[in-house]
């Protein structure tokens, strides 16, 4: 008779176990994969890009900022802040000078401030070398009120080899002065547009950076009243023998401090270092060849770019790598000086803007069916250097309003983030597989 009154109760012991929240393993490898595939399935959007659009390998010029769609007329501009944004321009133009998708953007301003707009654009590597019909590539970039009329100041259009569409090519531009005496309004629209037959039936990726010059910056003396000498930075042996890491974009520059570094070139390679120059610095640079194949290597390029990416003057462009031992090299025209804005040597007012400035490296494509041969490494030492010291006046803070970089080394664009981005991905896919089968062995032992 005992037995038979306790037997309900644990009866009912057994059926309050069986419908509390499961406890130890099992629930832990039940919510472990829920996040795991939480993530696996959140990965792959991550590195979303324009189905369109051609991935460049990883040693080309490869677009990085904030995500951003520009509007397809001033009324449907979406509104910028100052900083790096990246958008895709679908359409190329139908003949070598002509403009395919052209986009708007707005920004907020007041009186007594300027614009300063850059764009760059780039389209991956010919496989197999540049064909004998050149394909040109550029992009423009203009301003405009919300009447439509022009508000252009200074431009410089063009920048790289525009002719071939052979690594990045950037357009910069400031705009007029906005108040009484240049153009009115409390909005200017940036007009970008990609022109040129390159990559036609591609989307590529346009960089567009946005600065605003503050009323008041830009008066004063220029620093010098003629250029000076364009002399190269004096030879001095690199710390290490390894070749530098270059940044893939300007926003991923690496950055240096003035000395000596290896770099190592191949055919349609564009890389970027990064140096800060303030005011009273002059940049000189130097280029030395320690190794080049015998046979048809194409050529190199060197140029500088300001913190609102427009170009700086100091000798470079486009040359023959010639012979190991050749030596190139060149500097700034003055020493940089908000004041120099207002020189009429445009070598000199291209030395106004103090901060961090941009060395693009880049060793042209070389033709179709060129020597094999020519394809091997070329490698040489880039020398940097500052001569003399920051002003004791210089101006405090950023002179431009610059904002967000966006992106970065971690941003979706940059390829070290792609990478290691696809590589979490497989590691959670495995990693939620591996979580499956263990709840199953699991649940058979329950």
């Amino acid at each position: 008779m005992l037995g038979h009154r306790h037997a309900p109760a644990r009866r009912a012991r057994t059926d309050r176990a069986e419908t509390r929240t499961p406890r130890g393993p099992s629930a832990v490898l039940a919510v472990a994969l829920l996040v795991a595939l939480t993530l696996w399935g959140a990965a792959p959007a991550a590195l979303a890009a324009p189905e369109d659009e051609i991935a460049p390998p990883a040693h080309a010029y490869s677009a990085q900022g904030l995500e951003i769609e520009g509007g397809a007329s001033l009324a449907q501009a979406p509104s910028v802040e100052p900083g790096i944004h990246r958008d895709s321009f679908a359409l190329a133009g139908e003949e070598p000078s002509q403009e395919g998708t052209v986009k708007y953007y707005r920004v907020a301003v007041q009186d007594g401030q300027r614009v300063h707009a850059a764009a760059t654009i780039a389209a991956p590597p010919v496989p197999g070398g540049l064909p004998e019909e050149r394909s040109p590539l550029a992009v423009n970039v203009s301003f405009l009120t919300a009447g439509g009329d022009a508000c252009d100041g200074e431009r410089v259009t063009d920048i790289g080899e525009s002719h071939t569409g052979d690594g990045p090519i950037t357009t910069a531009a400031v705009s007029e002065v906005l108040g009484p005496d240049g153009c009115t309004g409390s909005e200017l629209f940036v007009r970008v547009a990609r022109e040129g037959t390159r990559a036609a039936g591609a989307a590529l990726p346009v960089e567009v950076q946005i600065a605003i010059q503050p009323a008041g910056i830009g008066g004063g003396a220029p620093s010098v009243e003629e250029p000076l000498e364009e002399d190269a930075a004096a030879p001095t042996a690199p710390e290490s023998s390894e070749p530098l890491e270059l940044g893939r974009s300007f926003q991923g520059a690496a950055e240096v401090e003035p000395g000596s570094y290896v770099i190592e070139l191949v055919p349609g390679e564009t890389g970027l270092v990064a140096i800060d120059v303030a005011e009273g610095q002059r940049l000189r640079w130097r280029t030395e060849i320690t190794s080049v194949p015998e046979e048809q290597p194409g050529a190199i390029a060197l140029r500088a770019f300001d913190p609102a990416r427009s170009q700086v003057t100091v000798g470079g462009g486009s040359w023959s790598p010639g012979s190991a031992g050749t030596v190139s090299g060149g500097g700034m025209r003055a020493p940089v000086d908000v004041g120099n804005r207002g020189s009429e040597h445009d070598s000199v007012r291209s030395a106004w803007l103090p901060g961090t400035h941009v060395i693009q490296l880049q060793r042209l494509q070389r033709a179709s069916g060129a020597d094999p041969a020519g394809e091997a490494p070329l490698t040489l030492i880039l020398t940097l250097e500052l001569e003399g010291e920051a002003a004791e006046d210089a101006a405090e803070g950023t002179v431009l309003e610059l904002g967000q970089s966006g992106g970065g080394l971690w941003s979706a664009e940059s390829p070290v983030a792609r990478t290691v981005l696809l590589i979490a991905a497989a590691a959670l896919g495995l990693f939620a597989v591996v979580l499956a089968a263990a709840g199953v062995l699991v649940l058979r032992r329950r």
